[in-house]
């Protein structure tokens, strides 16, 4: 228990929090809300480096249309709509990704770039609609050799011209090219006429090295009406889905919907350029520079920020579609727009989407498809930015009219509150608190022993069998999670590819750095912790602790909590037996945890991994808060002056402690405003 609680202790609330102590832990469980695995990133990622920072991004290469999560909404402009479950190569037409230049594939293309792709040539004729709106005498012009070959050679021509009374028998024996010319009608007759499920691609020989853009009203076909084109890597496109610039830089604070007047951005659209301004309404995440974490160094990028595109819109489009967007950026290029969603300063994490448009002869719509869960984040993250282009614009968006969301993020459990619980005993404490216990400085503690020195996110432990052989893995990552775990096994699974690697971690195969990057990121481990810790401090605050014979609490509920992280739930309370290292015994662990942690929050009620930076308005809280310390000292020092001239000795120190406890009242004030949200307006 840190000084400033105590000092709250010492006049009078100790039995009054004491008796609450037992229902906040898990109060505080519910209400805050911490992130669950549904949170986790929904794409296949991959490392990437620059300025000597690494990088969590989509992996391009792992990533087609039919990988991307559903729409979550339903929507619809002008002659297109889609339903909220609807994917996108089911929405999508060729059309609308010209930015990708899908045109120039060939069904016989698209199979090489596909591993365990379906045979095209075996593949039912039904199932490439786009050859069924085609005449023949454009099948003729554009399929290789087809001109030259007989009714016979072609069966799904040849059971079109039997329906045909123009075509007579006699030309059986002509070549297609001769009978096109001679019957207008069969020229003009297209194979929708018939019913090609009982015909396959092959029997309409060369159909598959004829170039998509070759085709009539390509446009207007969606991605999953071409064979195995949702299956393309985004990586492998003619133009293919990557990084546009360089631009990296670190999540420095999170802010919600109260903020306004926010005019230094880089988020907008193509059309008002990419510094638009916000009146109101203008949740946003703050941007940093990679090379300075703190105020003492400034530079250009200091400040930036991202406006949430849930909440603001800008005017996007062209031609006849012109309309209104999402506020937000292009780091991967045009094909689709990734817009800042549902920034929550409860949780310090915001989650991204995607928008993508669709087109029409006469203009491109704005980025109006979406949402698609896109990528999460949590404050001091590196984010990948793209293209910085500088310069300002005199553009103002406009709000949504957007209610805040119920939860604290897309993903996280049930709560009806947006704010913190607040113990009004107590000074101010960010999400992290579950109760006394600052769960992101017991991390930071489990973290120092579990992976200093041996690769942090990146560590990876020794192939071990636990409970009598029944569980069999690897101790994974900053907090050393073991891989046969249940919740560790959900994340992995959730990620493409997860199954196939975590089948080679029980089984003793040691992964790569890159590839517990991709299938364990970061912010999944942190999560995860979070879940455990939040749980194991809930269940032990109701158990005894048989040293004290009380329940667990202060120091005892750190040791222990630590050696249930260590030795799992049902270990024994501070046994002297190891782990097959013979390093820490259970209870030299839960010690030498809760020595790290005393360390970490020594002093102070505000978790030592916050954000110092938090926000502009700390920093002028703070001087305030000086000020009125200050106010208060003259003024102790005025009655103390007073009080000796005028009063006896009894009253006179009576007026003293009345003048000190007024004095530290200011203090405290002062100190609990410095730390308030910079949210109001």
């Amino acid at each position: 228990m840190n000084r400033f609680n105590q000092f709250h202790h010492s006049i009078g609330f100790k039995a009054g929090l004491t008796r609450f102590s037992l229902i906040l832990p898990i109060a505080a469980f519910i209400w805050l809300g911490f992130p669950s695995m549904s949170n986790a990133n929904p794409l296949p990622t991959r490392i990437w480096e620059s300025q000597q920072t690494k990088v969590l991004l989509p992996d391009w290469s792992q990533t087609n249309f039919s990988t991307f999560p559903p729409a979550t909404t339903s929507g619809s402009a002008g002659n297109r709509s889609w339903q909220a479950g609807d994917t996108l190569d089911q929405i999508l037409q060729l059309g609308d990704i010209r930015d990708l230049k899908p045109e120039i594939f060939s069904l016989e293309g698209i199979k090489q770039l596909v591993s365990n792709s379906i045979d095209p040539e075996n593949t039912a004729l039904s199932a490439f609609p786009l050859v069924s709106k085609q005449t023949i005498s454009h099948l003729v012009e554009i399929v290789p050799n087809l001109g030259q070959l007989q009714f016979s050679e072609v069966p799904p021509i040849a059971a079109l011209a039997s329906q045909l009374s123009e075509v007579s028998p006699n030309l059986n024996n002509l070549p297609l090219d001769r009978v096109v010319e001679e019957v207008p009608q069969l020229a003009q007759a297209s194979l929708d006429q018939i019913d090609l499920s009982g015909f396959s691609i092959a029997q309409i020989p060369n159909l598959t090295s004829v170039n998509i853009e070759q085709f009539s009203g390509w446009e207007t076909s969606r991605i999953a009406d071409i064979p195995n084109l949702n299956q393309v890597p985004l990586s492998r496109f003619p133009i293919p889905v990557a990084e546009v610039g360089g631009g990296v830089m670190r999540i420095d604070t999170i802010y919600g919907a109260a903020e306004s007047k926010r005019e230094n951005t880089i988020s907008g659209s193509d059309v008002e350029g990419f510094a638009v301004a916000c009146a109101k309404n203008c949740a946003y995440i703050e941007l940093d520079d990679m090379e300075n974490s703190g105020r003492r160094a400034t530079g250009s990028l200091e400040g930036k920020q991202w406006i949430s595109g849930k909440y603001q819109e800008v005017r996007g489009g062209s031609g006849c579609l012109t309309g209104w967007e999402p506020t937000g950026r292009h780091p991967f290029g045009k094909a689709f727009k990734v817009v800042v969603m549902e920034p929550s300063e409860i949780e310090d994490t915001v989650d991204t989407a995607l928008y993508f448009r669709f087109s029409l002869p006469c203009g491109k719509s704005p980025y109006i498809i979406g949402p698609i869960p896109f990528l999460n984040y949590q404050v001091n993250s590196p984010m990948f930015v793209g293209l910085l282009e500088g310069g300002s614009s005199r553009n103002v968006s406009r709000s949504t009219g957007a209610a805040k969301s119920s939860k604290p993020s897309q993903s996280s459990s049930n709560s009806n509150s947006t704010e913190p619980m607040k113990n009004p005993t107590e000074c101010v404490r960010p999400g992290t608190f579950i109760g006394d216990v600052d769960a992101a400085s017991l991390g930071e503690a489990i973290a120092n022993l579990e992976s200093a020195g041996s690769g942090d996110y990146q560590a990876i432990g020794t192939y071990i069998c636990a409970d009598g052989g029944t569980n069999c893995g690897m101790a994974l990552g900053r907090y050393q999670l073991m891989s046969y775990r249940e919740d560790v096994q959900q994340a992995i699974n959730s990620v493409s590819g997860g199954a196939e690697f975590l089948k080679q971690v029980n089984s003793g195969k040691k992964p790569r750095s890159e590839e517990l990057f991709r299938y364990f990121p970061p912010a999944v481990q942190d999560q995860l912790l979070r879940n455990t810790l939040a749980k194991n401090i809930a269940r032990t605050k109701s158990e005894l602790d048989p040293t004290t014979g009380q329940l667990f609490s202060s120091d005892r509920l750190i040791e222990r909590v630590a050696q249930k992280h260590f030795g799992g739930e049902g270990s024994k309370i501070d046994a002297n037996y190891s782990d097959i290292h013979g390093g820490y015994s259970l209870k030299s662990y839960g010690e030498k945890v809760r020595q790290l942690y005393n360390h970490n929050t020594k002093g102070n009620c505000f978790s030592s991994s916050q954000n110092s930076s938090s926000g502009g308005s700390g920093i002028a809280s703070s001087v305030s808060g000086f000020k009125r310390v200050a106010i208060a000292s003259l003024f102790l020092a005025m009655l103390a002056y007073f009080s000796n001239i005028f009063y006896p000795s009894k009253l006179r120190s009576f007026w003293m402690l009345v003048g000190l406890g007024a004095a530290v009242a200011i203090a405290c004030a002062s100190a609990r405003m410095a730390f308030l949200p910079n949210s109001l307006p």
